[in-house]
């Protein structure tokens, strides 16, 4: 969605202060913003509707939506016909329209803040007329899956010469920034594979992680030795300046077993071992 910053419109927070004292409508009467309901509570991917209305007789001049979380401030809607996915308008009456109600869909807890319905008269630019009180929304019940990246796999058994799958899934309300793939933790952990860029000639990625809201981070390391076992961790990152780790994934543990084709003739004892599998740990830095 674009930036409030984006609009020929004053910035929220010096709206805020000044949009509830009232102001005089065209009927000589007091022009409201009316939003009913001062907080909403609503589980994640379910639908939000955040009611406003306004008063009849309203000057000319659009109405706006806007959501305000700490420092961040963006433009939520406007009934000028503007595409804004997951967000609709819930009821279009056009003439002497009073209800300015939306519905968005798919909540997720990126949502949470308070929307504002905001007045603006026609000028150049549009000015602030009134804003309605505000209405805050909380996101909650939503599964642990919004919250934690994701490993599937707590451990994978494969054998040396095979490709393994290793499974991520990033939630798409994480702040911007890298995902990486490294075998162990601590700051000696190997990097196997950025979705940024790099040489990594075994390791390719499966999910579209270059198709905007993606979450499959999900890779596969193809011919397999005994020095890949290990524990694999999906790590996401957070933009910045440098990028500084955000959370990592629980780990899954990769277990390899030799195949017959690399059992040495008269190892039998050997064999019986790599047949069990081969485990490497790396110590926790």
């Amino acid at each position: 969605m674009p930036v409030l910053s984006s609009l020929h419109c004053p910035t929220l927070p010096s709206l805020l202060p000044t949009l509830l004292l009232g102001f005089t409508g065209t009927a000589g009467e007091e022009f409201q913003v009316n939003q009913p309901e001062s907080s909403v509570s609503v589980r994640a991917g379910d639908i939000l509707t955040l009611a406003c209305n306004v008063s009849a007789h309203s000057p000319a001049g659009p109405v706006l939506w806007f959501r305000k979380n700490g420092p961040e401030q963006q433009l939520i809607y406007s009934f000028n016909g503007s595409h804004f996915p997951r967000v609709n308008q819930v009821e279009n009456t056009e003439v002497n329209q009073t209800d300015y109600s939306i519905r968005i869909s798919d909540v997720s807890p990126k949502d949470t803040g308070t929307y504002y319905c905001v007045k603006l008269t026609i000028g150049h630019p549009d000015m602030v007329y009134v804003s309605g009180s505000g209405t805050y929304v909380s996101v909650n019940g939503a599964s642990h899956e919004l919250f934690q990246v994701q490993q599937a796999e707590m451990t994978q058994t494969v054998s040396t010469g095979d490709t393994v799958t290793l499974s991520c899934r990033v939630p798409d309300s994480f702040p911007k920034g890298p995902v990486l793939w490294f075998k162990g933790t601590g700051p000696h952990r190997e990097l196997i594979y950025n979705f940024k860029g790099g040489i990594f000639p075994r390791v390719k990625e499966i999910g579209r992680t270059t198709k905007a809201g993606n979450t499959d981070f999900s890779i596969h390391i193809s011919e397999i030795s005994l020095a890949d076992a290990g524990t694999y961790y999906c790590v996401k990152f957070k933009e910045g300046q440098p990028d500084l780790e955000f959370q990592s994934g629980p780990g899954t543990e990769v277990f390899v077993t030799r195949t017959s084709s690399h059992i040495a003739p008269g190892a039998p004892e050997r064999h019986l071992m790599a047949m069990r599998g081969t485990k490497l740990r790396k110590n926790l830095l």
